[in-house]
């Protein structure tokens, strides 16, 4: 001890890992670090693996396939021991040959129909459908949605619930005016630009996310300020440029440090031993929340999906 002390010797941490077989590190992989839900969730992420002893390596995919499987394929060679990750649109038949290999991966916020991995999602079906049903019944029939990725699930299950309310007024999906805003503030600000372009604009939007929330508002305020008020402008998520130009007296709560907390402690859970390797599926409620409503809309309890 007095050689170490005189030394400074810090232990090779790489080579105790080689002789144990386990790093205490785990990799998040995110599809896209602008949006503040994936930052949330790597904030609750990083938390949880700090309490218990673990590390975190981060990397942002931005939508791209080939840059996730790059990310996984590094992660694994620097052996962290399990991964969370938020998939990208694309075949992802390239995990299983890690699978193969005993590699332990949960899927958050989007998951692989039919994969062989645990996944942490929020209920996003059931939050658009409640979102949509609000709408309607304070009389909206002219609707505009501003979609994200196409194929992720979190699209799909959000399509769904938008479905399911529309039908029970009479209306389909060809009823709505869909813009494609790809998931970027790019993307809502173009579609700022088409609704100004229109006639006969939507007298509501429901933004699929918070980043492309924002960059409709800016393209509204850069461009005809004076429609904000005339547009009743909700989503998923809510942000500081919403909060000062307050569209709408709704919009969904996306548990997102939850989800990042529910994934680490899976994930974590698995690699302790305390939880089996499985296939089941953690869903976290949203939340619609109304301002100035109290005490707010009930919500209910986390459900595990086999």
């Amino acid at each position: 001890m007095k050689a170490v002390e005189e030394l400074d010797y810090k232990p090779n941490m790489i080579a105790r890992s080689l002789r144990r077989r386990k790093t205490n590190t785990i990799g998040l992989l995110v599809s896209d670090v602008e949006n503040p839900f994936f930052s949330e969730v790597a904030r609750a992420v990083e938390a949880t693996a700090y309490e218990r002893g673990y590390s975190m390596i981060f990397c942002s995919t931005d939508e791209n396939l080939e840059k996730e499987m790059l990310y996984v394929d590094v992660l694994f060679a620097k052996q962290v021991d399990g991964l969370i990750l938020s998939p990208a649109p694309g075949d992802h038949d390239y995990l299983y040959r890690y699978l193969q290999n005993d590699a332990r991966v949960v899927f958050v916020n989007r998951f692989i129909e039919g994969f062989p991995c645990p996944s942490v999602v929020s209920d996003d079906e059931n939050a658009m459908y409640e979102l949509t049903s609000q709408l309607l019944r304070s009389g909206h029939r002219r609707l505009g949605t501003i979609i994200g990725v196409e194929l992720a699930t979190t699209t799909q299950l959000r399509l769904n619930g938008l479905r399911r309310a529309l039908q029970e007024v009479g209306q389909t999906l060809d009823d709505v005016i869909q813009f494609y805003g790809y998931s970027r503030r790019e993307g809502g600000y173009q579609a700022a630009r088409e609704v100004i372009a229109m006639k006969d604009p939507p007298s509501a939007i429901i933004a699929f996310n918070s980043v492309m929330l924002d960059g409709f508002l800016l393209g509204l305020l850069d461009l005809a300020p004076h429609l904000i008020p005339q547009i009743e402008i909700t989503g998923f998520g809510y942000s500081l440029v919403a909060r000062a130009c307050q569209p709408s007296k709704r919009y969904v709560r996306q548990p997102s440090y939850e989800v990042g907390q529910a994934a680490a402690n899976l994930l974590l859970d698995i690699l302790t031993g305390k939880r089996e390797w499985n296939t089941d599926q953690i869903v976290i409620p949203n939340d619609i929340v109304v301002r100035g409503a109290s005490p707010g809309l009930p919500v209910p309890e986390i459900r595990t999906v086999r």
